[in-house]
């Protein structure tokens, strides 16, 4: 059988270690808004096929005011709108693109 030793108690005059001081917590990151998003379905000209082989999805933000409307995405968007159909998002909300923070476009 193995030997136990018992620590002695400590002397009533010595003082426990006082706990560290708990460092403060360093504040959560900010958390990024939610973004919403509005899918725009354009079908194809005359009734809605059965296949649906012509109907196209628009990916806007929820606040973009006037999908339809010229000027209203960003230079990505309007790049995007011209080689894949769609804004993907790049809309213009106040002034200021919602996806990626551009400015609005200057008008000539």
């Amino acid at each position: 059988m193995a030997a136990t030793t018992i620590e002695p108690a400590p002397d009533a005059d010595e003082q426990p270690a006082s706990k560290a001081k708990a460092e403060p917590q360093a504040e959560p990151a900010p958390v990024a808004p939610r973004t919403f998003w509005r899918a725009v379905v354009r079908t194809g000209v005359g009734q809605v096929s059965p296949s649906r082989e012509r109907d196209r999805v628009e990916w806007h933000l929820a606040a973009c005011a006037e999908p339809q409307a010229d000027g209203t995405h960003c230079t990505e968007g309007q790049h995007l709108i011209e080689t894949i159909g769609h804004p993907d998002g790049h809309c213009l909300i106040e002034g200021t693109c919602g996806l990626c923070g551009a400015p609005e476009r200057p008008t000539d």
